[in-house]
């Protein structure tokens, strides 16, 4: 086996050994994220009334599905069946057809409530939850509730900054944060700010990237193999 060959080999095998690195180092799965939180949130009956907040009514408690482990049995069962729903989904249109299309999963947790939170809720009251976490510039932030098995329903929210979103909560169980593939770019101009919406949906993301390298390493294996049938054939 000439030179050639041998560097054309090494440089294939490379592309595939660093697929699965790829895939992390592009967007990092739900699986991974731990960087949501619980930063405030405000308790009504179920008439709508205000009862309380954070500073009153015991506590509501946001548990990424990294971090699963610190649940109890009955809500770690439920989040996993929540995560093998979403589990290669190419987008969450699957879930909720009223989604728009590209509509893909940016954080999976539960929501718990304790004390005088949970009496409320469990009686028919509601939460307004202020999440914080990274929403980045997408254009659509939208928040999903895993109500009953692989029952699925969009709540009512509000995007308050790129790294804060409240939403409407009623039961206490599995959450998704979801965005679509629409990049809105904000930049600052004389007069005001210009919203310039870039489509991203067809760049590849931690789901296709790696199939693209595994191609390309296909097709550089394949290459130096009918190199070497073809040299021996001639031999």
């Amino acid at each position: 086996m000439n030179k050639f060959v041998k560097i054309a080999l090494a440089v294939a095998l490379a592309a595939v050994m660093c697929v699965s690195a790829v895939a992390d180092a592009v967007v990092p799965s739900i699986a991974q994220k731990t960087d949501i939180s619980l930063d405030s949130y405000t308790v009504y009956d179920s008439n709508g009334t205000e009862v309380g907040d954070d500073s009153t009514m015991g506590s509501i408690v946001v548990t990424p599905y990294a971090e699963r482990i610190n649940l109890s049995t009955d809500k770690l069962e439920d989040i996993e069946a929540a995560f093998e729903q979403l589990y290669g989904l190419s987008d969450l249109t699957e879930l909720l057809s009223h989604l728009p299309e590209d509509t893909v999963a940016l954080y999976l947790f539960d929501i718990s409530a304790y004390d005088e939170a949970a009496a409320y809720i469990s009686a028919g009251g509601t939460a307004d939850v202020v999440l914080e976490c990274d929403l980045g510039n997408y254009s659509e932030v939208i928040v999903l509730h895993n109500y009953e098995d692989d029952k699925w329903e969009e709540k009512d929210s509000e995007v308050l900054s790129s790294t804060k979103v409240m939403t409407t909560i009623n039961s206490c169980s599995p959450y998704v944060i979801a965005v679509t593939n629409t990049v809105t770019v904000t930049e600052s101009v004389e007069g005001g700010i210009v919203d310039n919406s870039v489509d991203v949906s067809g760049v590849a993301s931690s789901s296709t990237m790696p199939y693209v390298f595994g191609g390309v390493a296909c097709i550089l294996i394949a290459g130096v193999l009918l190199v070497v049938a073809n040299r021996k054939k001639e031999n």
